[in-house]
This record gives C-alpha cells, sequence and structure tokens, in this order.
C-alpha cells in the first residue's frame, strides 16, 4: 500500500529536544546510508525489472499511473486524545513517454526513462482532538487545517528476477496551518529499500525498507530518526485479494524513543479491469514509546499503467 510512507503518523503533538551525542550518529548514519545509494548507483546494470501484471498498486517497485484518496484515524496514546488525516497521493512513473510524443521508438536517452524513475506527491489535511483543553503549547484542544507536504522520487538501481533495489530522496515541506499539525521543519528523507519477490509463497513479496529523516530548516523541535519498514504482500484469488502485514520500527535519536507498530492490509479489486480497488487497513502500536494505541484507514485507489 504505502511503502516508507507512514511518516506522518508520527508527527504527532509532542516537544522534542537535541540529545547529547546525537550529532556524531547522524553523520555516520548519513554517510552510510549516501555511500550505499551511490554504490548500487555505480553498479546497477539496465536489467529489466520484474513482470507485473496487478493493479492492486502493493509493489513499490512498480511505477504506475496512481491516484489514492485514504483517511486514516489514530488514538493518541501521549498526549491523549485523535488525529484523524485525510490524504491525497499522486503517483507516476517520471519521463514516461517523454521522447515518445510522436511515436519515435528509437535512439533517444529517455525512452524507457519512466521504467527507472518514480514520483510521487502528497498532501494530507488533519483534525487533531486533545483530551485535555488548551493542552501543550497548542492553546486549544482541537485544531484543523492543511498539513506538511511532500514530494518523493524513487530509481531503480538494480533489477533481477530475484532481487530489485530501489533508492530515493524524499521531501517533507512545512505548509502546515498550525503547529501542532505538522513538524515546524522542513526535512530531508533520504532511503532505500528492496523488492524480494515469492519469498513466502508465488504471490508474495517481502520489501524491507530503511529511511532517515532529518530537518534542514524550521522553528520546529529537531527531528533526527531512522525508520525500517518490513513490508510483506501477498496476492490472493489471481490478484483479486490482497493481504498486507506492516511491522515498523521507528529509532527517534533526538528523543531516545523507539516508538513501533504494526498494520495489516486487506484490499479487493472493484474494478480490476479500470484499477479500482479500496481497502481496509488498522493497527496497533507497540511498546511503551507507541505513537498511539491503535488506527484505522480506509482508501480508494486508482491504478493505471
Amino acid at each position: 500500500m504505502r511503502h516508507l510512507q507512514n511518516t506522518g503518523s508520527f508527527a504527532l503533538p509532542n516537544q522534542t529536544s537535541r540529545a547529547a551525542g546525537g550529532a556524531g550518529l547522524v553523520k555516520s548514519i548519513m554517510t552510510r546510508t549516501v555511500h550505499t545509494c551511490l554504490l548500487f548507483l555505480v553498479l546497477s546494470a539496465p536489467t529489466s525489472v520484474l513482470a507485473q501484471n496487478d493493479n492492486t498498486g502493493t509493489n513499490p517497485a512498480s511505477f504506475t499511473y496512481d491516484v489514492r484518496f485514504y483517511s486514516e484515524m489514530a488514538d493518541l496514546d501521549d498526549p491523549g486524545g485523535s488525529l484523524l488525516t485525510n490524504n491525497f497521493e499522486l503517483r507516476w512513473p517520471l519521463g514516461r513517454n517523454v521522447a515518445n510524443l510522436r511515436g519515435d521508438e528509437s535512439g533517444s536517452l529517455f525512452r524507457d526513462m519512466g521504467k527507472k524513475f518514480g514520483a510521487r506527491i502528497r498532501m494530507r489535511y488533519k483534525s487533531l482532538s486533545l483530551d485535555n483543553p488548551g493542552a501543550g503549547a497548542f492553546g486549544s484542544s482541537e485544531v484543523s487545517g492543511i498539513s506538511d507536504f511532500d514530494a518523493r522520487v524513487l530509481f531503480m538501481a538494480y533489477a533481477s528476477k530475484n532481487l530489485i533495489i530501489i533508492p530515493g530522496l524524499e521531501a517533507t515541506f512545512n505548509t502546515a496551518t498550525n503547529s501542532a499539525l505538522g513538524s515546524g521543519k522542513t526535512l530531508l528523507q533520504p532511503q532505500i529499500f528492496a523488492v524480494i519477490p515469492a519469498i513466502l509463497g508465488g504471490t508474495s513479496l517481502f520489501a524491507p525498507g530503511y529511511q532517515y529523516v532529518f530537518d534542514i530548516t524550521g522553528d520546529g523541535p529537531d527531528v533526527r530518526r531512522s525508520q525500517i519498514d518490513l513490508y510483506f504482500v501477498w496476492l490472493l484469488a489471481k490478484g483479486k485479494y490482497w493481504l498486507i502485514v506492516d511491522p515498523q520500527i521507528i529509532l527517534d535519536h533526538e528523543t531516545k524513543k523507539e516508538p513501533a507498530l504494526i498494520e495489516v492490509e486487506w484490499g479487493f479489486m472493484i474494478a480490476p479491469a479500470a484499477g479500482i480497488s479500496t481497502y481496509v487497513r488498522p493497527g496497533v502500536g507497540i511498546g511503551s514509546d507507541k505513537p498511539y494505541s491503535w488506527n484505522f484507514e480506509a482508501g480508494l485507489k486508482f491504478v493505471w499503467r
């Protein structure tokens, strides 16, 4: 459904402070992430991606034209309250048909660009309600408005029959109309993930991913965190249904907290030929640092090639 994209769930209304010794760890993580991405870019060969005939939108390595509308409700654990997030996403294969507008199929540098690059933009509208009126620094128990806007580009660095490697870069912009609805910072989020097909059966895939999130400007609390996403998908009934199990772990290098959660998604195709599908996605927080007690998401997708 959304691989390495649940960062919006963690921008909760709490205050953070810079932890001593965090700069060296941040520098080390950033350096290793950049070096890893560069290594894959240098060593990658122009191989074809795995054949993907389904239009469920569950394979993060399948760059399709894709529009998604989904809403998520979360029961906050600290501070107590609830958060409703309405999302709009647009995804597309970046560059597809750029050189073929006049039917020229030969000799163009950009001919297959859309098979190697994928882009996404996402907008959110949030409604936050806290249990205690006037809680914290926000001065109100209820606030609604536009949240942060983000954009992402992915590159298919390596593709073979048994493994796909995709690095990418995401940016989240400080566009929230209220400080309680966003991070208060502009963020950069380099990431890398792998896609391993048929690891748990012929219609399954496993896509583990890592994302490092850090702030570059803004007046909000400092942001330095690592996000680990373990993403399992099973297509059922010849792709008419799907099941996703998605454990996620956050390592907050500023607060030294380690929130975790697990979400399970069940989806089905409404109109397979047209690429129209819907899904439900409940989840629960795990551990003493959990971001929320539970959440529930429902959405509608339009996927075409």
